[in-house]
């Protein structure tokens, strides 16, 4: 019986063509680049909700003492005031950094300021990057009131992105006696 070797060596010729092709195109993918983490944008104030408390964000370039001052009174014109109720969880805010091209040069407050209350009462999670991430709005540096302290109004000056995330994380309440707290600046 005479044996035809003819689809023995087709198939062996396929098998080899299909090795050298799938070798050929595995070699030629490049390597994914590592994504890139966003660059800061705003700075966090994280809050426990077991009281009733009040937000007061100065106006970019304007001295912090005048809107701590504004806290027991009248707030300066450009500043930002956002009352959280009391309730479970956390209360998180991002406050975006002041534009390094805006900003008051002659009279202080000419340039408004601006707060985000993050929805849920869950503590936002950092990422991989260490930041919190909400809606296009990074967060690197955070200003964190503890849960035993008594003040009820914190004063929260905006970065520059110049000064963005230098001082990291920041614990405020520590002395646990003011009602008024005024965070420091970046």
């Amino acid at each position: 019986m005479v044996r035809n070797r003819v689809p023995w060596v087709t198939g062996g010729a396929l098998v080899v063509l299909l090795l050298a092709i799938g070798a050929f195109a595995s070699s030629g993918k490049q390597a994914s680049p590592a994504p890139v983490s966003p660059p800061e944008s705003a700075r966090a104030v994280v809050l426990p909700a077991n009281q009733d408390h009040t937000v007061l964000v100065a106006p970019c370039n304007t001295p912090v003492s005048a809107t701590a001052r504004g806290a027991e009174g009248e707030a300066p014109p450009g500043a930002t005031l956002v009352e959280l109720p009391r309730g479970p969880g956390f209360r998180t805010l991002l406050v975006p950094h002041c534009q390094p091209s805006t900003g008051a040069t002659d009279v202080p407050g000419d340039f408004p300021s601006a707060a985000f209350v993050v929805p849920g009462t869950e503590r936002v999670i950092q990422d991989q990057y260490g930041k919190i991430m909400v809606d296009g709005v990074v967060a690197e540096s955070q200003l964190i009131l503890l849960d035993g302290a008594s003040a009820s109004t914190i004063v929260v000056p905006p970065c520059t992105e110049a000064e963005a995330g230098k001082d990291g994380d920041i614990v405020l309440g520590q002395d646990g006696r003011s009602d008024v707290l005024t965070a420091p600046t970046c």
